[in-house]
């Protein structure tokens, strides 16, 4: 078993890494008037014709409650629509509009220099190898829960 030492700084640096990612993504966000809330939605609503809030909510790993209030800006700026859902007339779907589309477009093209300057100097071996060791991580943290040990 690895070392606690060893692995100490693990959880910081991801942190600050995500953190750091998150400001600057925020920085050239700011030009749209997009938050980084917003852009996790649009981004999981440009892989599918269309999702329920339920879905998206679980998705972008928020409540229900706060994603729709984070849908009903998007939709104020036309990037989003709620539609009807053919399976449950009660339950409306939400989908992009054409401008959403081009704004997550427009998104992913701001996001390659982030990404390119953060991987400055970084062989593409050891992204390939960072990738895959996180990946790990992420299926062993999701798998089981890490049993509470209860304080003496």
């Amino acid at each position: 078993m690895p070392g606690t030492s060893t692995y100490a700084p693990l959880g910081y640096l991801l942190h600050d890494v995500a953190r750091l990612m998150r400001r600057r993504f925020d920085e050239h966000a700011r030009n749209h008037q997009l938050t980084l809330p917003q852009w996790r939605a649009l981004a999981q609503l440009a892989h599918s014709d269309s999702l329920s809030q339920v879905t998206l909510a679980g998705l972008v790993e928020a409540d229900p409650m706060t994603l729709s209030g984070i849908i009903d800006r998007m939709e104020a700026k036309n990037l989003v629509e709620r539609v009807p859902d053919p399976d449950d007339n009660r339950a409306k779907l939400i989908r992009l509009t054409p401008e959403g589309r081009a704004l997550v477009e427009q998104m992913k093209e701001l996001a390659g220099p982030i990404r390119d300057r953060a991987m400055a100097g970084i062989s593409d071996q050891d992204i390939e190898a960072t990738i895959r060791t996180l990946s790990r991580i992420r299926e062993n943290l999701n798998s089981q829960p890490v049993p509470v040990k209860e304080m003496q």
